[in-house]
């Protein structure tokens, strides 16, 4: 009788064990819709600053949710538009502490130009992604092409790293 009851707890033990390392494993991936509250981070009325606009998010990829809501623009009517409309992305990824995001060339056509104006557009992205937990890095793609620059003011041809001090 001991040995069925040691057998039947080594196999519980086990089962559960299972069931945890999978649970683990997929919520890290795109499989299960997740919510989080998220700071997306918009221009300010001077376009030289950024700020945040607490938004709840939800979806099977946090970072494409975050990035859809912040096209869409602030609800806030003191904060601007940071991507040009008709801007999409085409593809999101995560490799490590870096986030690969590809959007279409509207994001080039459609930008309203100069140096303040890009660097607003590139770091409401790079800020609004860098608060997600390990990832520290964005590299931008436009149309699946890696590029230099959006529209010739900041060099996008490294990683970018969050700058905090754009945000009020």
């Amino acid at each position: 009788m001991n040995k069925k009851i040691f057998k039947l707890i080594i196999t519980v033990i086990i089962a559960v064990l299972i069931i945890a390392a999978a649970y683990i494993f997929l919520s890290n991936t795109n499989l299960f819709v997740k919510e989080k509250t998220v700071n997306l981070y918009f221009g300010t009325d001077d376009a030289m600053n950024l700020k945040s606009e607490k938004r709840d998010i939800k979806g099977r990829n946090l970072y494409l949710e975050a990035v859809i809501e912040l096209i869409e623009g602030p609800t806030d009517s003191d904060l601007t538009k940071t991507i040009p409309d008709g801007t999409e992305v085409l593809n999101i990824s995560k490799d490590g502490d870096i986030i690969v995001i590809d959007f279409n060339d509207k994001i080039v056509k459609n930008h309203w130009g100069g140096s303040a104006g890009e660097r607003i557009t590139v770091y409401s992205i790079v800020n609004t992604l860098g608060q997600f937990e390990k990832i520290n890095k964005v590299k931008f793609l436009i149309e699946g092409e890696e590029v230099n620059t959006l529209v010739g003011h900041m060099d996008l041809s490294t990683l970018l790293e969050p700058n905090p001090d754009l945000n009020q």
